[in-house]
């Protein structure tokens, strides 16, 4: 049995596509042509993925300097600049969704599962989570996440956990400057981060996240 299908079987009524599939063309593209092998066998040797939570890391010196990391910077961005970083972790839900301007490309050195959305859909800095669909991207795959897709940290597929490869333009993610009038965005919680969190996320409300996202929140059974 496939991964999808036991995925799906564990997780009905809940429907879970691949990234491959039709259905994902709205939110991004698979980009099969990037050979990550050497980049992701450094990840694996360097990373580790944590019992609890989920660990960010923006920007990544080594990981930057990877041949792959260039062409895509080339070929996905136009030769802009761009950070490249780690994203590992034990996500099994839906608490908030995120944007950015400009595509995220997710590198998967594990199996994940993407909760996304379409930013076409949030009115008045809300968003109903029925909207939500969500996507398998099997390891040693490559996907675009479009600008106007809403995402936020994968979920993991079984008990390892997951670990991407997170591509973003440049400054992505880093601390807002004082006195900018940055809240001028109500979703504007970092540099060129867009979020909005479900009411139940308190810690980040007191933060100064905005409880935009409403609805049942979705939460995936591993296998």
């Amino acid at each position: 049995m496939k991964t999808t299908e036991r995925l799906n079987q564990i997780n009905a009524p809940l429907v879970i596509y691949e990234v491959m599939s039709e259905a994902f063309r709205s939110y991004g593209r698979l980009l099969p042509h990037f050979n990550t092998t050497e980049l992701i066998k450094y990840a694996k040797e360097t990373t580790s993925v944590p019992d609890q939570g989920n660990h960010y890391v923006p920007s990544v010196a080594e990981l930057e300097d990877f041949g792959v990391i260039h062409r895509i910077q080339d070929e996905v961005y136009g030769q802009l600049p761009i950070q490249a970083g780690f994203c590992a972790g034990q996500n099994t839900g839906l608490t908030g969704l995120e944007y950015h301007q400009g595509s995220e490309v997710v590198i998967a050195a594990t199996n994940c599962i993407h909760l996304v959305g379409r930013v076409q859909d949030i009115e008045d800095n809300s968003y109903d989570s029925a909207n939500v669909q969500v996507f398998f991207q099997p390891k040693n795959t490559v996907v675009e996440i479009y600008s106007t897709t809403l995402h936020y940290a994968p979920c993991k597929v079984d008990s390892e956990g997951y670990l991407t490869i997170v591509i973003l333009p440049a400054g992505t993610n880093m601390p807002l400057e004082a006195g900018e009038g940055s809240r001028g965005n109500l979703l504007l919680t970092k540099k060129n981060k867009f979020l909005m969190v479900h009411s139940t996320q308190m810690e980040k409300i007191a933060a100064g996240v905005h409880p935009g996202l409403h609805g049942k929140l979705l939460n995936i059974s591993p296998i």
